[in-house]
C-alpha cells in the first residue's frame, strides 16, 4: 500500500530545489498519495501540474502556518514529511515534536549547508533526534552535513538530482535563426551561455573576464547571462565601462528553456561551491558541450576530457583557454556529447522516481 507523503517548501519561486519538486509531482500525475504545500506565495510561483498541489495564501516570508499543517496532515492521514529548504525543515521538525511523534521526517538537503550560516549547522544537530532521514543531493553534500553536524552516517542517502530526458530533446525542424532574432542573435554567432543566481561566490566574474580577454584579442563570440540576483548592477556596470554591450547580454528569466538550449553552442558553470545543480545535465541532454569548475560535487558527476572539460576554479585564464579549446575544435565537441549522452541515462527522472519511492517504502 502506498504511503502518503507530504512535500513541504517554502514557496514556489525560480529555484532548483522547486524544479525538483515540480518533476516530482508531473512526472506522477496520476499518484494521489503525494501532496505538496507551500508555506507562502511569491510574484512568480513555478505551475505545477498536479491535483495535490496546495499553498498558504500569504506572501509572508516569515508565514509559519503550523496549524494549518497539522489540519492537512490529519485530514490526509499523512505517513511521511518530505522537507526542501530551512524554513520546511524548521516546519517539518516542529510539527513532529509538537503534534506527530510517529510521523516519519524526511530532510531534502539542496544547498543551505554549504552556506556560511552558523545557525542552519545549529538547528540540524537541534533536529537530529526526530528526523529519520537525511537526503543528500551529492556525496560532496553528504560530507559537509557530516563536518558540520552531528549526524550519523547511517542517517544520510545519497540522492542525485535528475533530469527529464523525455522532455530535453532535439527538437525537430529548430528554426535557430528565428530564435536567436528573440535576443538579437545572428544564426551562425557561436554563443557561450554562463547561467546562475548572480552572487559573487557563484563566480561570475571569471566568466566575465575570459570573455573580455577573447574579445579583445579578436575571436568573434557572444556571451549571454541569464539570471538576476544581488550583482546584476556590478555586471551591467562592468559591460559598460568596457563596452561590451554588443558581445555580452544580461537576459532575465526564460519560460522556454528547451527553445533556448537548442540555440546555444556553449554552456559554462564557473562557481566555486555548489551542492547539485540541474542546468548542466539540462544542458548536455539537449547536446551542448558543457565547461564546469573542478570543485567537489561538478567532478562527481563527469569526467574531464570526455564528456566535459574541468577547469581550474577562481581562474579565469585556465577558463579562457577551454573555450578555446571547444571553439576551435568541432570534432572535440562532438566526441563531448557522444560520451555523455551514454552517461546521462543514470540521471534519468524514472530512476530518481523508482529510488525515492524505495525509501518511503
Amino acid at each position: 500500500m502506498w504511503k502518503k507523503i507530504l512535500h513541504i517548501i517554502d514557496s514556489m519561486w525560480l529555484g532548483w530545489a522547486q524544479t525538483v519538486v515540480k518533476w516530482i509531482f508531473e512526472w506522477q500525475k496520476e499518484n494521489n498519495n503525494i501532496f505538496l504545500y507551500a508555506l507562502r506565495k511569491r510574484n512568480i510561483n513555478i505551475e505545477i501540474n498536479h491535483k495535490n498541489i496546495f499553498y498558504n495564501d500569504s506572501k509572508n516570508k516569515f508565514s509559519f502556518p503550523i496549524l494549518k499543517l497539522k489540519k492537512f496532515i490529519e485530514k490526509n492521514n499523512i505517513d511521511v514529511l518530505h522537507c526542501h529548504l530551512a524554513k520546511s525543515q524548521i516546519m517539518g521538525y516542529m510539527l513532529k515534536k509538537l503534534f506527530f511523534p510517529n510521523i516519519k521526517l524526511i530532510l531534502h538537503e539542496h544547498w543551505e549547508i554549504f552556506q556560511n550560516w552558523k545557525v542552519y549547522p545549529f538547528l540540524m544537530n537541534l533536529f537530529r533526534k526526530k528526523v529519520n532521514l537525511y537526503l543528500a543531493v551529492s556525496k560532496a553534500t553528504k560530507n559537509k552535513i557530516l563536518e558540520k553536524t552531528n549526524f550519523e552516517e547511517n542517517k544520510i542517502q545519497v540522492l542525485y538530482n535528475f533530469v527529464d530526458l523525455d522532455k530535453l530533446k532535439k527538437i525537430e525542424n529548430f528554426d535557430r535563426k528565428k530564435e536567436r532574432e528573440k535576443y538579437l542573435l545572428k544564426e551562425n554567432d557561436f554563443i557561450i551561455w554562463f547561467a546562475s543566481r548572480l552572487y559573487e561566490w557563484k563566480w561570475w566574474k571569471e566568466f566575465i573576464y575570459s570573455a573580455k580577454e577573447l574579445l579583445e584579442e579578436g575571436y568573434d563570440l557572444k556571451f549571454i547571462i541569464w539570471w538576476d540576483w544581488e550583482d546584476k548592477e556590478k555586471i551591467e556596470k562592468f559591460i559598460k565601462e568596457n563596452n561590451l554591450e554588443e558581445n555580452i547580454k544580461l537576459i532575465g528569466y526564460i519560460d522556454d528553456m528547451l527553445n533556448f538550449y537548442n540555440m546555444i553552442d556553449l554552456f559554462v558553470f564557473p562557481s566555486h561551491m555548489e551542492s547539485m545543480w540541474l542546468t548542466h545535465l539540462e544542458a548536455q541532454v539537449c547536446s551542448i558541450p558543457i565547461i564546469v569548475s573542478n570543485i567537489k560535487w561538478l567532478n562527481e558527476t563527469i569526467n574531464n576530457n570526455k564528456d566535459c572539460l574541468l577547469f581550474e576554479a577562481k581562474n579565469y585564464k585556465t577558463l579562457k583557454e577551454k573555450i578555446l579549446k571547444i571553439y576551435d575544435d568541432k570534432n572535440f565537441r562532438k566526441r563531448l556529447i557522444k560520451w555523455w549522452l551514454e552517461n546521462i541515462k543514470k540521471f534519468s527522472l524514472d530512476k530518481y522516481l523508482v529510488s525515492l519511492n524505495k525509501i518511503y517504502e
